[in-house]
């Protein structure tokens, strides 16, 4: 997570950090990178931090409606040189979705996991064509996403718990007709992680467990009563 924030606070970008570590010394080290760090108060897990650091972060000095809020995973090192570029290709958008390149893709991320999340991006973009002509393809299981500061509310006032939090309201932005763009980034994972995690039997169940579990709830999302 340090070689991230660093990375982030070197790219320009102010940073914030919801941590729910029981110990004040994890976040004093994380502090250390420069990044904004708070404790995590909401009761509840990915989720409710995302909830709390958008609402920090909406309320950081300076920002305003057309403000970028920028949103990713700690082990994602690599979208700190990304950020810049994307934002820039995104500048008529209102949600910004970056689409990892898909040789890069391939050579970086375990071979299980190309396979898994290529097939739900394919069936999440074939649920949303029956919806949406107009949308284009989304790396829906990437995670790093943006939004301007005044569309916090579809993210704040959804209760997803895990995952969900950061994909349903891109379904709920695309019904209140907000304007989403996908970004090529020459995004690479970690090498250390394809070796860990390519043919391990738990990491491959996690990546079936996650298919099963949040894109049904993105397909329901077309239909769900809007929350706000």
């Amino acid at each position: 997570a340090t070689e991230t924030l660093r990375a982030l606070v070197a790219a320009g970008l102010p940073v914030v950090v919801v941590d729910a570590s029981p110990a004040a010394a994890v976040r004093d080290l994380l502090s250390a990178t420069g990044a904004i760090v708070s404790e995590q108060k909401a009761v509840g897990k990915k989720g409710a931090a995302l909830r709390e650091a958008v609402a920090i972060a909406s309320a950081l000095p300076g920002v305003v409606a057309e403000t970028w809020l920028c949103w990713q995973e700690p082990e994602k090192t690599d979208m700190a040189r990304h950020w810049a570029t994307a934002l820039d290709a995104a500048k008529d958008a209102d949600v910004l979705v970056p689409r990892r390149e898909s040789a890069r893709f391939a050579a970086t991320y375990p071979i299980e996991q190309v396979h898994s999340e290529t097939y739900g991006n394919l069936y999440l973009d074939a649920v949303a064509r029956t919806h949406c002509d107009a949308l284009p393809p989304l790396d829906w299981h990437f995670g790093p996403f943006a939004f301007r500061a005044r569309h916090s509310d579809l993210w704040t006032r959804f209760g997803g718990p895990m995952y969900d939090a950061q994909v349903v309201p891109l379904v709920h932005a695309v019904r209140k007709g907000l304007r989403l763009a996908s970004v090529a980034v020459a995004f690479e994972a970690p090498a250390a992680m394809k070796a860990q995690e390519e043919g391990d039997v738990g990491f491959i169940e996690k990546r079936l467990a996650q298919l099963n579990s949040l894109d049904p709830l993105v397909k329901a999302a077309w239909t769900d009563s809007p929350y706000c």
